[in-house]
């Protein structure tokens, strides 16, 4: 059914590249485009379609944020981290995942996605994990949630080959096998992988908002072998393939045992890095590593809270944008930091802030939330298309309430919701057109019965893997001290603060 919805009177944040803002502005949206944005009475309507009015007088629109880096299974485990270093947290993680039914894929996935389209998020990109393994079913029940809710997302599945031990550099500190033991031994099946993501993604590839692409994980997990089919799948079915990259310090001491050149190079030698290419976290990265990206195309995806969170490090964010490289902004799983993408565009705004002493290059308010819109975009193989409130975009629109505590009273409209919003102000959302968020609550799904069912199921999961939980904690000190001898070692930039 066609529509058309006008939003009359608004303050218009447009983020376009001459940062307008329009005051008691107008927007048109006819179907899934914008038809007009600009000031109030200059747009008559020639159609005949009935027009479905929406006050904007109190009010503020900005694009939809995209979430660029996303964790889907990790809505199930909030406030289940705390005080742990990134490889400690990973043996964590898949303790605590434990063995899910597609159902339980799903609840966790809309759980997430209610939070984020509730905080003005209208499109992620989802590296999906499923325990033990992968499933067509799993994956389906996943893009189900997304679609239900009425968001975009791109569903990268995470794969990984090697085990824990071959991928972080422990020495003496290795862990005895008794400590080990919990862990998966049977080695995944690569083929198994790439035939399942093959299914589905023949099945959503037609679907306006969710899509598949690749997403096996950090190269220091993956073997040659999975890395250059990897490549090979890309090009084959012309998707896009996402991971993480030099999140931890770690893992720039195991980019240098697989290639001296660095990880990005390798990484383009396996057909993996180009410009449908991002790389998630990329704190521990050198200048060389840096210009690599730059040329290749590919985009950097900044999580700032749970590079905190975890002691990963400062992301070297203006060595990036200063060299070229597009950056995008990600909040990574809910159990590492809450789903709100206006946190992490603020924090990712102070961090530079303390790096640079200079205020002359520091990113004003403007542009920083353009990473959040024009450049998720882009990752998301939607460059020109959305990000931007103007004609001919996509309508993935974001009505803010203008008279909330957070803009009484009002200053630069930008400058406030960098610096003020939380998600709390977020009244209305439209995804392509479509209404999914009315007085900030998500219109298409029985939000309580989804809360209902995914408190039952994280009590069972918890339930479940107590045992694993206790038993990856065993291995925490052996992992705390590799970590503290990495940190030690000479080696690379330092991306840890010091005072």
């Amino acid at each position: 059914m066609s529509s058309l919805y006008s939003i009359e009177g608004s303050t218009i944040i447009t983020l376009d590249e001459k940062q307008s803002v329009i005051v008691d502005g107008e927007i048109w949206i006819e179907n899934d485009k914008i038809l007009f944005c600009g000031p109030k009475k200059v747009f008559e309507y020639q159609g005949s379609k009935p027009v479905k009015k929406i006050d904007g007088r109190n009010r503020i629109a900005i694009p939809g944020l995209v979430n660029g880096h996303v964790h889907s299974y990790g809505a199930l485990l909030k406030g289940s981290v705390d005080a742990l270093p990134l490889d400690a947290f990973m043996i964590n993680a898949i303790a605590s995942a434990g063995k899910r039914s597609p159902r339980d894929a799903y609840i966790s996935a809309i759980l997430g996605a209610i939070e984020m389209v509730s905080t003005g998020t209208t499109a992620c990109l989802d590296h999906c994990s499923h325990r033990p393994v992968h499933t067509a079913e799993a994956l389906d029940a996943i893009a189900q949630a997304y679609a239900d809710v009425g968001m975009r997302a791109s569903l990268a599945p995470m794969f990984s080959d090697l085990p824990f031990s071959e991928t972080v550099p422990f020495e003496n500190d290795m862990p005895s096998e008794e400590l080990t033991a919990w862990l998966p031994k049977t080695k995944p099946n690569i083929e198994a992988y790439f035939e399942t993501v093959e299914e589905v993604l023949e099945k959503w590839t037609a679907h306006p908002l969710v899509n598949i692409m690749l997403g096996v994980d950090s190269p220091q997990r993956c073997s040659d072998k999975l890395l250059k089919k990897a490549g090979i799948f890309c090009n084959k079915h012309g998707v896009g393939n996402h991971t993480h990259l030099l999140e931890a310090k770690t893992q720039l001491i195991m980019s240098k045992i697989r290639d001296q050149r660095g990880f990005v190079k390798y990484l383009q030698d396996c057909g993996l890095a180009g410009p449908l290419s991002s790389f998630a976290h990329f704190v521990w990265c050198s200048r060389e590593e840096i210009e690599a990206v730059a040329q290749a195309g590919a985009t950097i995806v900044h999580n700032p809270s749970s590079n905190l969170i975890l002691g990963s490090g400062i992301q070297p964010l203006l060595s990036l944008v200063d060299s070229g490289v597009p950056v995008a902004l990600g909040k990574d799983g809910l159990n590492a930091a809450n789903g709100s993408m206006f946190e992490k565009i603020r924090l990712a705004t102070l961090l530079h802030r303390v790096t640079e002493s200079d205020s002359d290059f520091w990113i004003e308010a403007g542009p920083m939330l353009r990473l959040a819109t024009v450049n998720g975009a882009r990752m998301l193989g939607a460059e020109n298309k959305r990000g931007v409130l103007q004609a001919g975009q996509h309508a993935d629109v974001v009505l803010l309430d203008s008279q909330s505590i957070t803009y009484t009273p009002m200053g630069d409209p930008a400058t406030q919701v960098l610096h003020y919003e939380s998600g709390s102000s977020v009244r209305e959302v439209f995804v392509s057109g479509k209404q999914i968020v009315e007085n900030g609550e998500v219109s298409s799904i029985d939000k309580q019965s989804i809360f209902d069912e995914a408190i039952e199921i994280s009590e069972r999961l918890k339930r479940d893997a107590k045992s694993a939980v206790n038993e990856a904690e065993k291995m925490h000190p052996n992992i705390k001290s590799m970590v503290k001898r990495v940190h030690a070692t000479e080696c690379g930039p330092c991306r840890i603060a010091r005072i």
